[in-house]
């Protein structure tokens, strides 16, 4: 099947231009990792730079070409998942050139991250191995220090949908009354922020649902292919929902510039919501993450409103 994102308007990138230049003339690296905030672009980047390297247009139905994801519910590369692939680097090749193509790297159990290193360090001759993350500040230190880094431009887009919108200005309104001179009863703050919770969660799961139908089919691999397709929607939920956090963010960081006099507040709201990206990160429950997001910032500013 011929792959959706091989498309050379990806050239135009910047950092797809100075790889390519860096192959014409011979200075190309073993290993590159490319970071950016949009994940659909970064495939599309990684899965270029394949088709260069191996010559062909569709660089994920070539034999020479291996791919290792997150896979299965814990969403993590697993180390057999990256056995295979490194197992497979030791066989004799179809063409003079490999490639591995390594999607969110920052997602690599220690043991996998381990056994693929020496393969990352000292790759057999002619291999290419590209990896792809909008989530960089994760990446293991190790992983780090062997690629070199391209930052791949371009902003995630916001979600533009009128029940998100409706989501975002009851949070306003919530924020607006924490802001407030006085604070009003508990049932004013809790009800909202707990139907806050649970909008939340449902229009995760819309958004993700409606997003599966539009997006390309996930490529081939040697893992089952119920497990692709859990991995696969996981992965298309991990950035619809950091697309949605992003968005809350930023209506924090609004409603600082609205109420100068809460400036502490917001900046400790603020990490708390990273706390919780956090965990949602490490499969937390959405609604069990985002209620206790809630509940604290609800304390914050209970406690200004004492002192």
């Amino acid at each position: 099947m011929k792959s959706k994102l091989a498309s050379p308007e990806v050239d135009d990138l910047p950092a797809l231009k100075v790889l390519l230049r860096a192959r014409a003339e011979g200075r190309m690296p073993h290993a590159v990792l490319l970071t950016g905030a949009d994940g659909e672009v970064l495939a599309r980047a990684a899965e270029r730079l394949a088709a260069i390297h191996l010559g062909v247009p569709d660089p994920l139905a070539h034999a020479d070409c291996r791919v290792l994801r997150p896979a299965k519910k814990s969403r993590r590369i697993n180390i057999e998942s990256t056995q295979e692939v490194v197992a497979a680097l030791r066989l004799t090749s179809v063409s003079a050139r490999r490639v591995v193509l390594v999607h969110e790297p920052d997602r690599f159990m220690s043991e996998g991250a381990n056994c693929f290193l020496k393969t990352l360090e000292e790759p057999p001759p002619g291999t290419l191995i590209v990896l792809q993350t909008a989530n960089y500040y994760r990446v293991l230190p190790t992983i780090l220090s062997r690629c070199l880094r391209f930052h791949v431009g371009g902003e995630a887009p916001a979600i533009k949908d009128p029940a998100w919108a409706d989501w975002l200005r009851e949070f306003d309104r919530l924020l607006a009354k924490l802001a407030g001179p006085t604070l009003p009863r508990s049932a004013e703050l809790f009800i909202p922020a707990y139907a806050l919770c649970a909008r939340f969660e449902v229009l995760l799961e819309l958004f993700t649902e409606e997003a599966l139908k539009l997006a390309p089919e996930p490529p081939p691999g040697d893992d089952d292919e119920e497990e692709v397709e859990l991995a696969h929607e996981e992965s298309i939920r991990r950035g619809i929902r950091a697309r949605l956090l992003t968005a809350m963010e930023e209506r924090l960081r609004l409603a600082g510039r609205q109420h100068p006099d809460c400036l502490s507040q917001v900046a400790a709201a603020i990490d708390l919501l990273e706390e919780a990206r956090a965990r949602l990160e490490l499969n937390y429950q959405v609604l069990a993450g985002l209620e206790q997001f809630f509940l604290r910032l609800l304390r914050l500013f209970a406690l200004r409103a004492r002192a």
